[in-house]
């Protein structure tokens, strides 16, 4: 089985369900490969089928995406049919990500309250706009964004454990600068260097370094790199108490990836 890994009071597995292919991102800009995607998991029990099988064969308990009502209902027939609790790692922004989701960063932070979501952040539409790389501050005296203390405050208020996603390495300096309230930092973790913006041997020394937990995502580069080679190099360059996502284009690619994915982790 995957290992379980402590984030706070949580014990969450170390690999993570993504679920962009699940609502049509391929980040491959080929609308027909989209709108597979989309027919392909159009139904929440589809969806749900993959996380449940994550779940019985690897002992997968959580998944990874912003606000969405598909992957909600996903969620709620996975801890209906299994009775294990399946936690969500959400993270809101701007963005109209779900129905009748207010475009509040707040807000959105209000919806995950009421869908008893354990781990809640920004997403990186918040936090790659609101950051100033100079002085290493997010959302800080600037008219435009809330400020990242006052988003994080507000989701411990509220019950939940405060993440921040990022393609920037230099979230992770200000998050170490100023403290910040965040149990978790997202960034793409690949040996091409896809959506990071700096290149792979600098990002993986800054996550060597750092106390930050990090959830790395992109270990495929959006299906640029072959899975073996993409998690062997993604698992050696994380930390032991680290965490890695990946999504899956269809089922059996979740079950190959399922099993690689814990033979890499169960050799190391």
């Amino acid at each position: 089985m995957i290992p379980k890994i402590s984030l706070e009071n949580l014990k969450l597995s170390k690999f993570v369900c993504g679920t962009n292919p699940f609502v049509g991102i391929t980040h491959r800009w080929n609308p027909f490969e989209m709108l597979a995607h989309l027919r392909r998991y159009k139904e929440p029990s589809t969806v749900a089928k993959v996380m449940m099988h994550l779940l019985q064969e690897h002992g997968v308990n959580c998944c990874v995406s912003s606000p969405r009502d598909k992957v909600y209902e996903a969620i709620k027939i996975v801890e209906r049919e299994t009775g294990e609790r399946f936690h969500w790692i959400c993270t809101p922004s701007k963005r109209n990500t779900a129905k009748n989701i207010p475009r509040d960063e707040f807000r959105q932070i209000d919806w995950c309250t009421d869908r008893n979501i354990s781990v809640c952040g920004m997403q990186r539409a918040y936090t790659d706009r609101a950051i100033d790389i100079k002085n290493l501050k997010i959302g800080e005296n600037n008219p435009k964004f809330p400020s990242y203390p006052e988003l994080s405050a507000y989701i411990r208020d509220k019950g939940m454990i405060p993440v921040i996603s990022s393609h920037y390495y230099q979230t992770i300096y200000a998050a170490e600068k100023n403290k910040y309230d965040a149990a978790l930092i997202f960034q793409p973790v690949n040996f091409k260097g896809y959506m990071s913006n700096t290149n792979p041997e600098h990002l993986v020394k800054v996550i060597q370094k750092t106390k930050q937990q990090i959830l790395a995502i992109k270990p495929l580069a959006a299906g640029r790199i072959a899975p073996k080679e993409g998690f062997s190099y993604t698992i050696e360059s994380i930390k032991e108490n680290d965490f890695i996502a990946v999504g899956f284009g269809n089922f059996e690619q979740c079950v190959e990836d399922g099993k690689l994915i814990e033979e890499i982790l169960n050799s190391k």
